[in-house]
């Protein structure tokens, strides 16, 4: 696999971060919350609790997949079920299994971590690529910075003849980005092999 692939497939594990966050974090505060409070009020939410366990079950399998292939590790996925018996001993079981809770605690904060990994990742790339392509767009565009306090600077500054030195600035952040978020994506993969492995 070249370099180039690796890292496209770090990058997209750095912004699938934000979707998988959010979604893990909103389905287990309302799995958590409705499935609680059922078991107070009627005994549904047993079996409701035994399917937010397998659930989270399911979606540290899903992370742990995205983690062996996008960022190349080797958290060999788990089993779905723990114990035997009726649904009220499986929930025992799966609710003493310190290795769901691990799995838990790993979801919900997925989603702060996925923040953060989806806003480094787009800023690092996104900054870069407006810096090289400032001074090609002050002489396309009439006001390319918009209407704003210091837009006025901008544009004058990326209209000077040495706003071409710009494009190879661009050039070098971008590699520095790509760097960057090659070590943020082992960072991240080092945490998912010590959470979920």
């Amino acid at each position: 696999m070249t370099t180039i692939a690796r890292t496209q497939r770090r990058i997209a594990y750095l912004l699938l971060g934000f979707p998988l966050g959010t979604a893990w974090f909103a389905l287990f505060v309302t799995a958590v919350s409705v499935s609680l409070s059922m078991v107070v009020v009627a005994l549904i939410g047993i079996p409701m609790l035994w399917a937010t366990w397998l659930a989270v079950r399911a979606c540290a399998n899903v992370e742990r997949f995205a983690a062996n292939t996008l960022l190349d590790r080797d958290v060999p996925l788990a089993p779905m079920t723990t114990g035997t018996g009726n649904v009220w001993a499986r929930l025992r079981a799966m609710s003493g299994d310190r290795r769901r809770w691990a799995e838990l605690r790993y979801l919900f904060l997925r989603f702060p971590a996925g923040i953060a990994t989806f806003t480094a990742a787009l800023t690092a790339l996104t900054v870069p690529v407006m810096v090289a392509v400032a001074p090609i767009q002050a002489r396309i565009d009439d006001h390319p910075f918009g209407d704003w306090a210091l837009s006025g600077r901008m544009e004058d500054v990326a209209a000077s003849p040495w706003a071409w030195l710009l494009v190879p600035l661009g050039a070098v952040l971008l590699v520095a980005a790509v760097y960057l978020l090659n070590r943020l994506a082992d960072a991240c993969g080092r945490w998912t092999v010590r959470a979920l492995g």
